[in-house]
């Protein structure tokens, strides 16, 4: 199941998560769950990540359909927080912790400020990052293909965004 359901969420979401937002909530706590799950609980069966993750991820988007204000500050976070996991060199757990919510915070701040933009950039490397991952490889293909998959979420998201706009006036 999870050789396909990471890079089925992460195209969604590369493409389509200025638009489901719920969904980029929701994707962003998996994701952070996911990731912070072993530093938090140490070595765990890998069904105890996921089952973490899931929790994360459907508290996430239940929180953005009532609490529409608070989960873009909370989506913020989640999305700086994962950015932060995944970018991060393997660290002291005191450093990574405190690193991540300096990326935390500085998300919730971002994507409260600037909505949009914030929103498509973050879901376009979130999504990018759950398909790079999922299919592995070498660190040159992994970077460079990262980079073309976030290009080409932001893009198309962009695109999309401007021709709803043109439609509306």
């Amino acid at each position: 199941m999870t050789h396909w359901l990471l890079p089925v969420l992460g195209l969604v979401l590369m493409f389509m998560g200025r638009r489901l937002f719920w969904l980029f909530v929701g994707v962003a706590g998996f994701a952070a769950g996911l990731q912070a799950a072993p530093m938090l609980f140490g070595p765990q069966p890998f069904w105890v990540l996921w089952v973490v993750g899931f929790a994360c991820g459907v508290i996430g988007a239940l929180l953005s359909l009532i609490f529409q204000k608070m989960s873009i500050v909370v989506g913020g976070f989640l999305a700086g927080v994962t950015l932060a996991l995944h970018v991060l060199p393997v660290a002291t757990a005191n450093a990574v912790m405190l690193i991540s919510f300096a990326f935390g915070i500085g998300g919730a701040v971002a994507l409260y400020m600037f909505f949009d933009w914030v929103l498509i950039f973050f879901s376009a490397m979130i999504g990018a990052s759950l398909i790079v991952d999922s299919i592995g490889g070498y660190l040159p293909w992994t970077v460079l293909s990262y980079v073309l998959l976030v290009a080409f979420g932001v893009a198309v998201q962009v695109r999309w965004m401007q021709a709803r706009r043109a439609m509306t006036r």
